[in-house]
């Protein structure tokens, strides 16, 4: 099987939904039938290999010896996002979120960093 590994930023939540998630009906009102209206929604991903990531960390924390926060960590701006594209999918619509980090926070199994 082939796949793309593509990592993604985004600026926020809400943007990456819109390009990651479509929403379809789950539950309908039937009291029409030649007319169901959907009630009822959900969320499905776009391709099958998502990988939401946590807040990525520029600057972690510091701490005294008793553990108490010296310095608040700072974080990259954006919405951070993996996929790992399948054979079959069309990922085109990702192109314009892609990013190459020099050191990801995450990836997917087996892929071999530095090369």
């Amino acid at each position: 099987m082939t796949f793309t590994d593509l990592c993604l930023k985004f600026a926020d939540e809400a943007e990456a939904s819109s390009v990651l998630f479509t929403e379809v009906p789950v539950e309908w009102d039937n009291t029409d039938p030649d007319s169901p209206v959907p009630t009822k929604w959900e969320k499905v991903k776009n391709f099958r290999n998502t990988d939401i990531l946590p807040k990525v960390v520029l600057t972690p924390a510091t701490f005294d010896p008793e553990g108490n926060e010296l310095t608040p960590p700072v974080y990259e701006d954006g919405y951070f996002v993996n996929v790992r594209l399948l054979g079959n999918e069309n990922g085109s619509i990702l192109d314009s979120f892609k990013v190459e980090p020099d050191t990801p926070q995450r990836v997917w199994a087996g892929v071999e960093l530095g090369k």
